[in-house]
């Protein structure tokens, strides 16, 4: 008898910590498109880093080209400046 309830509570145990181990299949499926959504979110994000990353390049060569065209015209502003004093000298 108590060989009985022994082998009888063990099977009973067995079963109730197994069935906390099964992913019902509804459960796997909602899981599965949760991480392709985010997978797809994920890609996304990444080609928006690369296009402003190439948006930041561009800018920067902008800018750059902006400072050497200011670094210019400044020179040609302080030469022009030389040149009036040097008339206005005279």
């Amino acid at each position: 008898m108590t060989r009985r309830l022994v082998i009888t509570f063990a099977v009973v145990a067995a079963l109730l910590s197994c069935a906390g181990c099964i992913v019902t299949r509804s459960a796997y499926d909602v899981k599965v498109r949760e991480v392709e959504t985010l997978r797809d979110a994920y890609a996304s994000s990444n080609r928006e880093g690369s296009r402003l990353a190439g948006e930041v390049e561009t800018l920067s060569k902008q800018v750059a080209g902006q400072k050497a065209t200011i670094e210019g015209l400044s020179t040609r502003a302080k030469a022009c400046e030389e040149e009036d004093q040097r008339s206005a000298a005279k």
